[in-house]
């Protein structure tokens, strides 16, 4: 029950505390919503912890006062006082969080349990309260409605984060730094949004302002970390000196342990009138600075402090603290090390640059470095705490959950160990009490960006996807220079089904980054793994910018080759583009070979080649690495597919993947079967994969695969006359192992080694002219391949070898054809140097060396290559490329070495020996926020080699592509994308292929697509394509087949729903809708294995696909 007057409040303390308060100290109360289920709480059940306390802290408990420590809890009904320059912070079971300042007295009534549904706000009952019976409260509440009563005014809160405090005569004062307040009494009422501040006195309507800075409101509330060294220590040689600066520089850092800012200042102030060039108080201005993310103000204190007193360790130290929040880590790890330099003892200038070797890779160095802080300052919390971070990244879990809860004993005040502890708890995969340890690092340093946005994605993590955004955006407007909350809220919008927003929130986090694509956090101690994991592609995809994946992947590629993030961006974007298929599985290989251990799955059908499955678009196409936790955590987690379709089509891939420890494992099964559209055109595949992952040392991880594919098919080939083989079959066993390597000794060095083997077993039964023979090809062949990757600033190289050892036993039962064996040997070595010649220009030189050696045929052959990279403006990119290659001896169609130039695809499946000549210019251009667009032209001349066995000979062909794309983000929810693609094929000499296949093939085609994203989590797409080709055949060469032309429309449409809390995915998609039967020629007599995904097929077909993550 609850009264008001405009006198008096009619409000008693619930205990007899022997006081009388005068009535402005007796009204407040500040009521926190945390849920609709019913709740009711007894009066000794616990509703708060006790997260730190500086100075004293008492709790009113069995009608007595006792001190509270750190780790104590508060329980319902309990009063909460804080001693003259001390303070508390306090973590409520709700989730709210709360400081308390110096001289306040704050009653917990009744907290409720956390939100665990969802309800609107304005149905909830209250059924949160606490009263604050004197001073000055900080409140963070977790989004829940929010009322504060008090005898000169009412708040009535949605969600927000505020300062309340009750000031002499009579005042409430209430800030409020987010969210929505309205604030009323009797007298009137105002509504009080983020930067406004209102004021009500008693018998007085409230009154608003708006605030310049309201952060000033609440620096009390803010950790200001000690920056010249331990207060208390006067100058030996004028002790307790006021006219000493260092008397005063060393109060001001007592006042802001303490949270007095503003006395803080006005202490630097009369040390810098003592003396203008004190580099104790630049330094201590600095601190400040930084802490408030004014880091600008930061570094120029900073600066003045080192010119002030080059000889002095802290100001040094101030300014490698300054430089890291520019991100400038040379510079950081300099001025540090001229820290230590000048004071060999300042533990802090130790740890420091520990923490900076470890974030620039450097983990053995700032172990040493780390060690020898720890014996000047065993004692020191950050000490330990870098020390927890370093135990980590060793796997060392257990040890580093130690050191971060001793750091927490020594400073209960410190957010960073909380949030390293709570790194450790999630690596255990303890969820829960891990989001409450980050939490508490954001209730300790609320300013803290990072502290934030690991918050967000902690929420992410346990699908709370309200209380994820709400971090996320908090973490952007603390630091709106860091890219870190846009890439994890790029992640979290794509899994809601808002790819556009998504999108949006990358090229933000590219712009922030300097225009390079983001795969991590910005924090320095944390490698962010799991993040590094998570599939970017999934975004473009979704909205058909398949393009623009590709152009960012390989820009990233460029500047660092050793980035797996980047190759398995590549690769996925690389995903069901026709004639990539060596690309891609390569791109994956690279990214496999260079990972650390992770729970990331391995699904067959993304390892397999030449699988002939009409490709996937857009969301239907999404891999499981879409649903990869963002937290590195011993867990298994499952992913399984389906889908069924006509003609007979069915199929399935399931996926388990965990972690544990120092191993990684995963284990998979893909089927498929469909009839196909006509006689013969029927396909089966049964795929498995067993993956493994150990990281023997930090420096060292070794890695085992084994696959098995068992394939029966058809005569799946498309030809323009419409001819098949009605009785052609071809049945394939395959199984390859294969181990891997990744050594790294230094962040600048990479060494990786993969060998392969392999062994086929194919039968194929062709029939000609009635006449049928049967070949039995059993081949098998090793693959050893090294690599060394080194890279600086402004330039990198990667170098290596591959060797090729095949042998081919060939069979003709029933046949007098005798039995056709031989080798094919090859031997590669190549050599690429990416340089940045200006922030803008990056130039790619390489030459490879190929030694080929063949039954018919051998040579060796050198293959220069260059490229160029120009970003004209940050909205204009070009890009050139010229290079040869060999088409080199696959079994497996994987290589390890880099598979674009600028690019431009290196591999693709051309016969064994091909040497091409290739030449490719492209432009690349974002026309607005929202529209984007591109041209490319790209040529190959290839000479290869054909007849084994037989008639040999080098015939010469001729491709041309032309491409030019548009996309186009209408808002939020719809996506357009159009583009021009022309393919040109001509053989130029030859006698033998021109006798059944076209010698010149021109297709052109412009798909135009919508897709559509609901909230809801419903999306829908609607395509055309229009298709010209026009075939030529050699008259003297082939009567049977005559030349011509064909062009079409084609209607394709998909529909589907995300399912809610990221269980998966549903989806239907239908191709061909209005059932065209029509003439085309696909590029399978092009290629080493007479394969190809088809691209159209003359009938209409549906596929049902369903996705789930267990």
């Amino acid at each position: 029950m609850r009264r008001y007057s405009g006198e008096k409040a009619a409000w008693q303390h619930p205990q007899s505390l022997g006081q009388d308060y005068p009535a402005w100290l007796s009204g407040i109360c500040l009521i926190l919503i945390a849920l609709f289920l019913p709740f009711s709480v007894a009066s000794a059940q616990g509703v708060g912890e006790i997260v730190s306390v500086l100075g004293t802290a008492e709790v009113f408990r069995d009608r007595h006062w006792q001190a509270l420590t750190m780790g104590a809890t508060v329980a319902a009904g309990e009063t909460v006082r804080i001693g003259s320059d001390s303070r508390a912070a306090i973590q409520l079971s709700n989730g709210a969080q709360v400081k308390l300042n110096a001289n306040s007295q704050t009653e917990f009534k009744q907290i409720a349990p956390p939100t665990e549904g969802i309800l609107d706000t304005a149905t909830q009952v209250l059924q949160n309260l606490l009263r604050v019976l004197s001073g000055e409260v900080w409140v963070r509440s977790g989004g829940e409605p929010l009322e504060i009563e008090t005898v000169y005014a009412t708040a009535t809160v949605r969600g927000t984060e505020f300062d309340l405090a009750v000031e002499p005569g009579d005042l409430a004062r209430l800030t409020v730094l987010t969210g929505l307040i309205e604030f009323r009494n009797p007298q009137g009422s105002v509504l009080v949004a983020a930067n406004e501040q209102a004021t009500a006195k008693r018998g007085e309507a409230p009154r608003k302002i708006v605030l310049i800075n309201p952060l000033d409101a609440v620096q009390w509330s803010l950790y200001y970390p000690d920056g010249v060294g331990a207060p208390g220590q006067p100058d030996p040689r004028r002790p307790n000196d006021s006219q000493s600066p260092r008397y005063w520089t060393q109060t001001a850092q007592r006042q802001l342990l303490q949270g007095q800012v503003a006395a803080a200042r006005q202490a630097i102030d009369r040390a810098l009138v003592l003396d203008p060039n004190d580099a104790d108080a630049y330094s201590l201005r600095s601190t400040i600075a930084l802490v408030q993310n004014r880091n600008a103000e930061a570094l120029t204190d900073a600066q003045r402090a080192v010119a002030a007193n080059p000889a002095s360790s802290p100001a040094y130290l101030s300014l490698s603290l300054a430089q890291q929040a520019g991100f400038d880590l040379n510079s950081a790890l300099a001025s540090t090390r001229k820290a230590t330099e000048l004071d060999p003892d300042n533990s802090r200038a130790l740890i420091q640059e520990s923490s900076l070797l470890f974030g620039m890779g450097q983990l053995n160095e700032a172990i040493k470095v780390a060690e020898q802080a720890r014996q000047r300052a065993p004692n020191d919390a950050m000490v330990n705490t870098i020390w927890g971070f370093l135990l980590l990244a060793q796997n060392r879990v257990s040890d580093a959950r130690e050191a971060f809860q001793t750091a927490i004993t020594q400073d209960s005040t410190l957010g960073l160990p909380h949030l390293g502890l709570g790194l450790a708890l999630f690596r255990r995969n303890h969820t829960k009490a891990a989001v409450d340890e980050i939490r508490k690092a954001t209730l300790l340093e609320p300013q803290v960006s990072l502290y934030n946005s690991y918050l967000g994605k902690a929420f992410y993590e346990i699908k709370d996807d309200r209380r994820a955004k709400k971090y996320l955006e908090l973490a952007k407007q603390l630091d709106p220079r860091d890219p870190t909350p846009w890439l994890y809220d790029a992640i979290r919008l794509q899994s809601i089904n808002h790819p556009a927003e998504a999108l949006d929130n990358v090229q933000h986090s590219i712009d922030l980054n300097k225009n390079r694509t983001v795969y991590r956090s910005r924090l320095l101690l944390d490698e962010d793994l799991a993040t590094r994991e998570a599939s970017q592609a999934g975004i473009y995809e979704n909205l058909g910018f398949e393009q623009m994946a590709q152009v960012e992947a390989t820009q990233s590629l460029s500047l660092d080759p050793t980035n797996y993030s980047a190759h398995r961006f590549l690769s996925d974007s690389y995903s069901g583009r026709p004639r990539y298929e060596i690309a891609q599985v390569s791109e994956l290989l690279q990214a496999q070979l260079l990972q650390p251990i992770n729970i990331n799955p391995i699904q067959p059908s993304l390892v397999a080649t030449n699988l002939n499955i009409l490709a996937r678009t857009g969301v239907s196409k999404m891999a499981f690495n879409e649903y990869m936790s963002l937290f590195e955590r011993d867990q298994t987690q499952l992913y399984a597919s389906g889908a069924a379709g006509n003609n007979g089509t069915w199929g399935d891939e399931v996926v388990a993947s965990g972690l544990n420890g120092s191993f990684s494992y995963s284990l998979g099964q893909f089927h498929y079967q469909t009839d196909g559209f006509r006689p013969n055109d029927d396909i089966q595949h049964d795929l498995y994969d067993l993956f493994f992952q150990a990281e023997v040392t930090p420096e060292l991880n070794l890695q085992a695969e084994y696959r098995r594919r068992e394939t029966t098919q058809g005569d799946l080939h498309l030809n323009f006359d419409g001819s098949f083989a009605p009785q052609d079959r071809n049945n394939t066993t395959q199984e390859t192992t294969r181990v891997g390597l990744h050594y790294s000794p230094s962040p600048q060095t990479n060494m990786i080694v993969s060998l392969i083997y392999t062994d086929r077993n194919t039968d194929f039964d062709y029939f000609y002219r009635k006449n049928g023979f049967q070949l039995i090809a059993r081949p098998n062949g090793t693959q050893a391949e090294a690599q060394w990757l080194y890279k600086e600033n402004l330039f990198n190289t990667v170098t290596g070898f591959s060797l090729y050892r095949n042998k081919y036993n060939n069979s003709f039962p029933g046949t007098p054809h005798p039995d056709l064996n031989f080798p094919v040997d090859q031997t590669t070595v190549y050599g690429y140097a990416n340089i940045q010649f200006s922030p803008s220009i990056t130039g790619i030189l390489g030459l490879s060396g190929d030694s080929y050696d063949q039954q018919n045929f051998s040579f060796n052959q050198l293959n220069p290559k260059l490229g160029l990279r120009w970003n004209v403006t940050d909205q204009l990119v070009l890009r050139a490329a010229a290079f040869e290659v060999v088409k080199r001896a696959f079994i497996v169609n994987q290589t390890i070495e880099p598979t674009q130039v600028a690019g431009f695809n290196q591999f693709f499946d051309d016969a064994d020996g091909t040497s091409s000549k290739n030449y490719g210019v492209g432009l690349d251009i974002h026309l607005s926020k929202n529209l984007f667009g591109g041209l490319e032209f790209f040529r190959r001349d290839l000479e290869l080699p054909f007849g084994i066995g037989g008639p040999f000979e080098i015939e010469k062909d001729q491709e041309d592509l032309y491409r030019a794309y548009l996309y186009w983000l209408l808002d939020r929810n719809w996506s357009v994308t159009t583009e021009y693609l022309y393919e040109g094929f001509k053989m130029l000499n030859g006698q033998y292929r021109r006798m059944s296949f076209p010698t010149r093939l021109e297709t052109t085609s412009v798909p135009l697509n919508v897709r559509y994203f609901n909230p809801s989590g419903f999306f829908t797409g609607v395509g055309t394509t229009y298709v010209d080709q026009r075939a030529s055949y050699d008259p003297e060469a082939n009567h049977s087949i005559a030349s011509g032309s064909a062009h079409f429309f084609l209607l394709d449409a998909t529909v589907g729903y995300r399912l809610p809390k990221r269980w998966g995915i549903v989806a239907l998609e239908a191709r061909n809708l209005m059932n065209q039967q029509f003439q085309f020629q696909d590029y399978w007599f092009q290629t080493a294995t007479n394969n190809t995904d088809p691209r159209f097929l003359p009938e209409r077909t549906w596929l049902a696909r369903i996705v789930l993550n267990f």
